[in-house]
Order: structure tokens, then C-alpha cells, then sequence
């Protein structure tokens, strides 16, 4: 299996969370990397993880992996 990149333009990092929009809530959700991918979904490496942002008013809902 293929291991997934970001989906930012020009980047070729591996993927490290995917990023789920929600438009009527104004709400992004930022997550650990997808099971699968969704066309609906965008895939993000861990430097673009980071410098991701929403437009002024919206909620980011960021849901983490346990560490144990």
C-alpha cells in the first residue's frame, strides 16, 4: 500500500491527519489520519498540520490519538 501525502499543493510529505469541513457550523475538525481516503477530506502532513487555519469566526475541533 501506497502511503498517502498531503494534499497541499507541491507538497510531497506523508500525510500525518486529515482535515473535515463542516460548513453550516462554520467547524473544521483535525484528526489523526483516516482509515481510508475520503474525497470529502483532506489529508495533511505534520507541518502543515500545524500551520493550518480557518477563516475569522469558525471553530477547530482537534481530536487526538491516546498515547498510553
Amino acid at each position: 500500500m501506497r502511503d498517502r501525502l498531503c494534499s497541499k499543493v507541491g507538497c510531497a510529505r506523508e500525510a500525518t491527519s486529515t482535515l473535515t469541513y463542516d460548513y453550516g457550523d462554520q467547524m473544521a475538525a483535525l484528526g489523526p489520519l483516516g482509515r481510508t481516503g475520503d474525497p470529502h477530506a483532506h489529508d495533511l502532513c505534520a507541518i502543515h498540520t500545524e500551520r493550518m487555519s480557518v477563516p475569522k469566526g469558525w471553530v477547530v475541533v482537534r481530536h487526538e490519538t491516546l498515547r498510553v
